[in-house]
């Protein structure tokens, strides 16, 4: 079941925006394709190969950690709208949820 913080958020891929409960933070590429691919996916553990894949269109030579500095600089960046920190959750070795 989506959260209602997502039912909230509005991605306007357009403009590389998002925007929650009235205020808008500009998106990196990366940040904006990251929430794309867990928001079409609401509540399911999306596996870090397929996010990696949507960033890089491989996961064969990207450093590991490359995704998760980009996943928390959009929590950073979700964070500064307001919304909570338990929105995007990490599953340990698995991948990422919203």
């Amino acid at each position: 079941m989506p959260s209602l913080v997502g039912s909230e958020m509005c991605i306007r891929d357009s403009a590389g925006t998002v925007e929650f409960r009235g205020r808008t933070a500009e998106l990196t590429r990366n940040e904006l394709r990251i929430l794309q691919t867990l928001m079409r996916n609401p509540g399911v553990v999306v596996p870090r190969s397929e996010i990696m894949c949507a960033l890089w269109e491989s996961d064969a030579f990207i450093d590991d950690n490359t995704l998760t500095v980009n996943v928390n600089r959009l929590r950073k960046t979700l964070g500064a709208l307001g919304v909570p920190e338990d929105f995007l959750t990490t599953r340990r070795g698995v991948g990422y949820a919203v």
